[in-house]
């Protein structure tokens, strides 16, 4: 594979000036030409409302905007395409799942389980509405070393439980817990299943069918596409029987005596404007991915992987966290494209300046993960985050600058 050539692909790896070497690729991916470029032309020449006008101009925008829909359908593998629905992001999917859940599903004294691998998005929309609706908040409890066994979320199962919400890979360590297994086992007690694949849409080839979740979740800017634009699946029988999210425009439908009524599936979750260009260009990077062979790509990004927790483990003085086994989500793969780590004399937030001065780009904190840093007894770690632009070199750079940082170096 030719990574200066994917390099090439995305502006803002190709600037002079200082080094500038991205490694948080977690909290959002860098954007290739054809992204920007399909913004641009929707705002230039194409710009419309969609589903409102009858002049041409937004009769193609919404012929667009359902194509991109379909787009995504192919990409998850859902088997309709009103089962896809265009939110704000990962955070707003997970919200609108809960609400509708909870109004539709959960009566007090009901329970809900989460796990404590979760990101705050898929966490504390489950604990709120527990709060209000009177439900049991569950949480599974993950392992000293962030991991998460399938036995100690199933466990918490009991003839109450309406909906097991679960990451797919931590967005702090990069664990993938065993979420066919729990699929699996909490459909045969009729126990619905939400899957939070914001990190791992990126990372791995998904499919809702095979995977038989009954929701998931993701966000477009993870995935190489603009922020503002997310996508919630749901099964088409739970779309048409749950609550809308937000009531407005373009949500009803008149019928032949004048009634009015909401929409059927998708259509009832989109009320409002919507971000039509967003939608646009999470399509053009879909596309933008298949093009570059998108499992070559993680391919790559594997071996990186194994470079860097390589590179990181032979730094003296840092201490890069386990947990990185990986039980099969669809097809077998090896450790994820990310490292945690800390150092013995420095604070995550400390390495972090320091690693900026050199022009590297790493996150450092509590990544949105409370429970799970509580429970490996971290106040903040060093989290690195690889892409398929990231190159063998970078992390060389990165592990040269960390021995010079850590006292070791001259």
């Amino acid at each position: 594979m030719d990574v200066a050539e994917i390099r090439g692909d995305f502006p803002i790896l190709n600037q002079e000036g200082k080094p500038f070497v991205y490694l948080d690729n977690g909290a959002t991916t860098q954007k290739p030409q054809a992204v920007i470029d399909r913004l641009c032309r929707y705002y230039s020449l194409e710009n419309s409302n969609i589903h409102r006008g009858s002049y041409p101009l937004s009769s193609r925008a919404s012929r667009m905007y359902e194509e991109a829909r379909e787009t995504v359908r192919s990409w998850v593998d859902a088997e309709y395409g009103e089962e896809i629905v265009f939110t704000r992001g990962c955070t707003e999917s997970v919200n609108l799942a809960a609400l509708a859940v909870f109004e539709t599903y959960v009566c007090p004294g009901d329970n809900v389980i989460v796990t404590e691998l979760e990101h705050s998005s898929n966490y504390f929309p489950w604990k709120n509405q527990c709060g209000k609706k009177g439900a049991q908040f569950r949480v599974a409890l993950a392992q000293a070393d962030g991991s998460l066994r399938a036995e100690d979320v199933l466990e918490q199962m009991d003839c109450r439980t309406r909906l097991i919400a679960v990451t797919a890979m931590s967005n702090v360590t990069g664990f993938c817990p065993d979420v066919d297994l729990i699929i699996r086992e909490a459909h045969k007690r009729g126990v619905l299943v939400l899957v939070d694949a914001a990190q791992a849409i990126v990372h791995r080839v998904i499919s809702v069918r095979q995977m038989d979740c009954d929701f998931l979740c993701f966000s477009g800017h993870k995935i190489y596409g603009p922020m503002g634009i997310g996508i919630f699946y749901g099964k088409k029988t739970y779309l048409e029987e749950m609550a809308p999210y937000l009531y407005g425009g373009d949500m009803v439908v008149k019928g032949d005596r004048g009634e009015v009524s909401y929409k059927k599936s998708s259509g009832k979750y989109e009320a409002g404007t919507q971000n039509i260009a967003g939608a646009l260009g999470l399509e053009a990077a879909l596309i933008y991915l298949r093009s570059r062979g998108f499992e070559e790509l993680l391919r790559y990004e594997a071996e990186l992987g194994g470079y860097l927790r390589e590179c990181l483990e032979a730094v003296k003085g840092v201490h890069v966290m386990g947990a990185l086994s990986m039980p099969p989500l669809l097809s077998p793969r090896p450790d994820p494209p990310i490292a945690v780590f800390g150092a013995d004399n420095l604070g995550a937030y400390d390495i972090g300046v320091l690693l900026a001065n050199y022009g590297i780009a790493v996150r450092c904190g509590s990544h949105c993960a409370y429970p799970l840093m509580k429970r490996v007894g971290r106040e903040s770690l060093c989290h690195v985050s690889l892409s398929f632009y990231n190159t063998k070199q970078e992390i060389e750079y990165l592990a040269e600058r960390l021995e010079r940082i850590c006292g070791r170096g001259s």
